[in-house]
């Protein structure tokens, strides 16, 4: 169970679920409050639209389940997000045209954050993550997505490379991450993409790389000589999107 406190990713959650039930079993949501003023009231009133459980707690009862909160929190299943996503339901038929990223064991739940942030900008398909040894989709990386986790389409699975195996048998090409490979502007893309994006400390892992058709990486003019994982995502991202343009949006940007 995991509990949002900011108030624009409560919001955003919200929004996302409207024309859902929030009160059935697919979106196992509630909200807990013990403040008032105009910001919580604008949240109250999107969740009772939406037949949302609202419970009003004490002010320490909210503190000791979610610290740092503002006077009101949502509290939805670990991982959940507006869009419930799964491997084998997408694989059925997936896009001519499609980006899915693999974050192979992201453990800072800012980074995770940021690139779900990234992969609602750029129009990800799907984001896929390790059940085990992965930063969690808590109240840290929802904030940092400032919104972005209630729509970027976020899955679970028990096994990377397994996953990887079934997006290659669905006619996916996969490209690791990685310093050594070839430089992105130069790099044949596929219109049926999976990015594989590494541990922040130690990258792509040598299985998951074998299991890569290639390797891209970022050309760099400056003094350090690595990106944060969650620039380097934003970028390969970027660079799919000017090369297969979605219609999803027709503006970049909130």
């Amino acid at each position: 169970m995991r509990r949002s406190t900011g108030f624009h990713a409560i919001e955003e959650f919200l929004r996302s679920m409207k024309g859902a039930s929030a009160a059935t079993d697919a979106h196992p949501a509630r909200i807990l409050v013990s403040g008032s003023g105009p910001r919580i009231k604008e949240i109250l009133a999107l969740a009772e639209d939406l037949g949302l459980r609202i419970d009003r707690v004490s002010k320490a009862e909210l503190y000791r389940l979610a610290p740092g909160n503002r006077g009101i929190a949502l509290e939805a299943e670990e991982g959940q997000a507006a869009e419930e996503a799964d491997l084998d339901t997408f694989l059925l038929d997936p896009p001519e045209s499609s980006l899915v990223l693999l974050l192979d064991h992201i453990e800072d739940p800012q980074n995770l954050g940021a690139i779900l942030r990234s992969a609602d900008v750029f129009a990800a398909d799907l984001v896929i993550a390790p059940r085990r040894r992965s930063a969690p989709l808590g109240d840290a990386a929802v904030k940092a997505s400032a919104g972005a986790a209630a729509y970027a389409p976020f899955v679970l699975v028990p096994n990377l490379a397994e996953a990887l195996r079934k997006l290659k048998q669905a006619g996916y090409w996969l490209y690791a991450a990685d310093m050594g490979g070839l430089s992105l502007p130069d790099a044949d893309i596929s219109a049926r993409s999976g990015l594989v994006l590494g541990n922040e400390g130690s990258g792509v892992s040598r299985l998951l790389k074998d299991e890569c058709d290639f390797a891209l990486s970022i050309p760099m003019a400056g003094h350090v000589d690595s990106l944060n994982v969650s620039a380097a995502a934003a970028v390969l991202m970027y660079e799919y999107r000017r090369r297969f343009p979605s219609a999803r949006r027709s503006s970049a940007g909130r």
